[in-house]
């Protein structure tokens, strides 16, 4: 894990989905560097107790991404309390987590389509879409987006999640190309296999839906394991940071060797 400190004294860093998982590790090490936290969630007890957790430099207002008005209200509320908004952390997602929906395409479910697409896609152009107004005023900000290695090399059974994710990677550029005249810098992290409580659930027990396909996914991991979410949170912070001040339209891979990993017989 990386010890680096870097300090966001007086910055504003909002991290959707950060009640639990990366985007709550996320918000600790912005919290430690100084900056004042929103943390946001559809999860409300656990994004009021994330916040309380914190400190006084912290708050919680709950929002579904996937409501553009909810996500407006979320930025609105941001500026009234804190009068500024320099860091955008677009972190909520989500994906198939039953056997029934990581299914070949033939059988894939509108309705699961509907909801990667509402929440992965549309809810990262919601929170963009309005961080960049504000950021646009101010002639300043960073916005990251927290992809996936899915959106790099295409994994099977979970075509609604990759066809997201590759698609915030072609927003991020987009977007990088955009804001950067107005001071605004766009990346994203794009984490492979992470510990969090989902995936232990999932795959990393041994009563995990998954957890046979595990095995077989570590093994193509050079580094053999999956990561921590300080590490995928070290990445995002680095690239909100004044040390990655000329570094726009990037797709930071955080993955152990994954994406290289296929490649390792041949």
């Amino acid at each position: 894990m990386c010890k680096a400190k870097y300090d966001f004294t007086e910055k504003v860093a909002l991290i959707t989905g950060s009640a639990g998982g990366i985007g709550k590790s996320i918000a600790e090490k912005f919290y430690e560097d100084g900056a004042y936290v929103v943390i946001t969630d559809i999860r409300q007890e656990e994004g009021r107790r994330m916040a309380a957790l914190l400190g006084s430099r912290a708050i919680f207002i709950p929002c579904d991404i996937s409501n553009p008005d909810q996500v407006n209200q979320l930025i609105a509320e941001t500026v009234q309390h804190f009068g500024h908004l320099d860091i955008m952390i677009n972190n909520a997602g989500i994906n198939a987590i039953t056997t029934e929906d990581r299914v070949t395409i033939d059988r894939y479910s509108n309705d699961t389509w509907q909801k990667m697409i509402n929440v992965d896609l549309n809810g990262t152009f919601y929170c963009c879409k309005a961080a960049a107004k504000v950021m646009i005023e101010q002639k300043s900000g960073a916005i990251v987006n927290v992809a996936s290695v899915a959106g790099v090399v295409a994994l099977r059974l979970q075509v609604g999640f990759v066809a997201a994710k590759a698609a915030i990677l072609k927003m991020t550029e987009a977007m990088a190309c955009e804001l950067a005249p107005f001071g605004i810098r766009v990346n994203a992290v794009s984490p492979g296999s992470t510990l969090t409580e989902t995936t232990r659930h999932l795959f990393y027990s041994e009563a995990g839906s998954f957890n046979e396909k595990a095995e077989r996914l570590i093994s193509f991991i050079p580094q053999g394991r999956p990561a921590e979410t300080a590490e995928i949170a070290d990445a995002v912070i680095f690239l909100s940071s004044g040390s990655a001040s000329y570094i726009n339209g990037h797709n930071m891979v955080v993955d152990g060797g994954w994406t290289c990993g296929f490649n390792r017989d041949f």
